[in-house]
């Protein structure tokens, strides 16, 4: 037989797609039609009802392939049972895909013909996209009341609460129990909105449940038929009625759902509530250690707070809004205010109790309870003013103040260095300081005779005695700080500073807080000593800490007022009676040869 002659193609030899071109014709599978796709926005992996995961993509879904295509009416082949189908498909959402499917055939029959037994009234499957992005939920408003019906009748007092979380795409369903109604509950659910579109008149929303719970924090796709109307008071009201499982079958209604809820839109009753005008003439502050930073809006009603946190995955930012409510109680003589503020971190809702406290122009303390009440007047009774921490704030640019309790003080001990002293021979300690680096701060708390620090210098260095000098025998070093602003509470005294950079002058780096307790000298009879003072004196802390004396770390003695040093700097630098008349000699000598110059002409 004699072979035929095909010509070559980059390298491959045309009797191999002959032989194709053969085959192709006896494989007796159904070939899809090169036109038939699936919009490329279905992409991805879908949640649906009783089934596993379904994954899309141009040609398959799930286990369908696409067949042939006219607008929204698909023929597939169904590989799980081997025959044809007709799919009417409707994208509602980028995250919601709904379809209704007609009957098996095994033989492909034209699109018109297998899709026209399709009817309204076949079941309607959705399925929802798994990892959607949110989406804002569609109620207007940040808070809510509502009332719910679980087919038993309307839950209505106590009165449920919902609100929206940090996130525009969740709200909070606080729901109540209503003692004299069959299947309510407190409990908490956390609504997620994944998606909204409209169906002829109907409006749908799909989302996730998460309930707040000691179970387990599962998530569930939920559907909801909604409406929304005007009250005749003016006030939005929503109707909702939810889906009982995770598809969208059944809602007809706003009244028939499991449940139905009505939410109703609160007023805005803090809008008259604003922060103290000494707080907001500055609308950002942070925390001496900078991991905490307060902005103010420009209404002086809001306050968003903004806190660094490490992880497992790095650091990250935790957002709060607080929102000021109603006011307590002004404290006109003390710069402070007391205030009830609506909080919002995450989903974590509800209200808190607030104490400002005015320090200086530029620092200022807050405290705020922990515990969030459900009610704005059972914030500040449920939690007790002297055990809310503080939270010190200052402004990006401060100004320098005067020091409080000016003077020279010597270091009498370490406070916290008594236990290892009793604990450990001198030698010992000794041994284990030698191997330390040789460079010390009076920060570190170790008490080393050949390296320690020895004297302190309140408000005694500069004119307006904004500095605190701490001596130190270790390499003759020096360590400063410029005072920023004092104030006294319950006879302790705290004082904002920040450690000066001894390379650019007038600079100032990390900023502290001083805990300053001024004390009588008692003699061994307990008899005060006559103008004798001690002051015991905290390390420098990026907290103002109220701590008990014992806790501190020096014990300083008094050694004289800066006044002492003025004047005998003053007496150091003023020239002799000798120096003086040498002066005056050299001028009354320089002006007569002046003047004889003069009269020579």
């Amino acid at each position: 037989m004699q072979e035929l002659a095909f010509p070559r193609r980059k390298g491959i030899f045309a009797p191999v797609s002959v032989l194709v071109l053969l085959i192709l014709p006896l494989v007796d599978l159904p070939s899809a039609n090169g036109s038939c796709e699936f919009p490329s926005s279905w992409s991805g992996e879908w949640y649906q009802y009783g089934k596993p995961s379904v994954f899309i993509n141009t040609t398959v879904l799930g286990e369908r392939a696409c067949i042939e295509r006219t607008d929204d009416k698909y023929v597939v082949y169904f590989s799980g049972e081997n025959c044809f189908h007709c799919m009417i498909i409707n994208g509602r959402h980028e995250n919601v895909i709904q379809y209704r499917e007609g009957w098996c055939s095994l033989e492909r029959k034209s699109l018109e013909e297998m899709c026209t037994m399709i009817s309204s009234d076949d079941p309607l499957y959705s399925m929802f996209r798994v990892n959607s992005k949110p989406i804002s939920c569609p109620f207007s408003g940040a808070s809510f009341t509502f009332t719910y019906n679980r087919g038993y009748g309307e839950c209505v007092m106590p009165i449920s609460l919902a609100e929206k979380c940090t996130d525009e795409s969740k709200l909070l369903l606080k729901y109540q129990a209503c003692p004299d109604v069959t299947g309510t509950e407190s409990n908490t659910e956390e609504l997620q909105c994944l998606a909204i579109w409209n169906d002829g008149r109907n409006k749908y929303l799909v989302g996730t449940l998460k309930e707040r719970s000691a179970l387990g924090d599962g998530k569930t796709y939920r559907c909801f038929l909604y409406e929304e109307k005007s009250h005749h008071q003016g006030k939005m009201i929503y109707l909702l009625a939810q889906s009982g499982d995770p598809t969208c079958n059944g809602l007809t209604t706003v009244s028939e759902g499991s449940p139905t809820i009505k939410l109703i839109k609160v007023d805005k009753e803090h809008s008259r509530c604003k922060y103290p005008a000494w707080v907001t003439q500055h609308h950002d502050w942070h925390s001496l250690n900078g991991t905490k930073s307060y902005h103010f809006t420009n209404k002086n009603a809001t306050l968003r707070v903004k806190m660094q946190a490490q992880n497992t995955d790095g650091e990250t930012i935790h957002e709060e809004k607080i929102v000021c409510h109603n006011l307590e109680k002004v404290y006109p003589n003390d710069n402070k205010v007391k205030l009830v503020a609506h909080v919002t971190s995450g989903c974590d809702i509800g209200y808190v109790c607030m104490i400002f406290h005015k320090r200086d122009s530029h620092i200022i303390e807050i405290q705020q309870s922990d515990q969030k009440a459900i009610m704005p007047e059972e914030a500040c009774s449920i939690s007790d003013p002297s055990t809310m921490p503080y939270t010190t704030l200052i402004t990006t640019y401060l100004h320098q103040r005067r020091c409080p309790n000016s003077g020279r003080y010597e270091i009498l001990d370490f406070a916290q260095s008594h236990a290892l002293s009793a604990a450990v021979p001198r030698r010992q300690q000794r041994s284990e300081l030698s191997r330390t680096t040789k460079r010390r701060t009076w920060q570190d708390n170790i008490e080393d005779v050949e390296c320690r620090n020895t004297d302190i210098q309140v408000g005694c260095t500069s004119s307006d005695q904004a500095e605190i000098i701490i001596g130190n025998t270790c390499e003759h070093e020096k360590i400063a700080y410029f005072c920023h602003g004092s104030w006294e509470e319950k006879g302790m005294w705290y004082t904002i500073a920040s450690q000066r950079n001894p390379e650019i002058p007038g600079s100032s780096g990390q900023t502290f807080c001083f805990s300053m307790l001024l004390e009588g000298v008692r003699d061994r009879g307990g008899r005060q000593k006559p103008q004798e003072k001690e002051l015991w004196l905290s390390r420098p802390s990026r907290t103002c800490q109220r701590e008990a004396k014992d806790e501190w770390t020096y014990r300083l003695s008094n050694q004289g007022v800066c006044e002492d040093l003025m004047k005998a700097s003053s007496a150091a630098s003023a020239p002799s009676l000798s120096q003086l008349l040498f002066i005056l000699h050299i001028a009354a000598y320089a002006a007569i040869n002046t003047l004889r110059v003069l009269l020579s002409r």
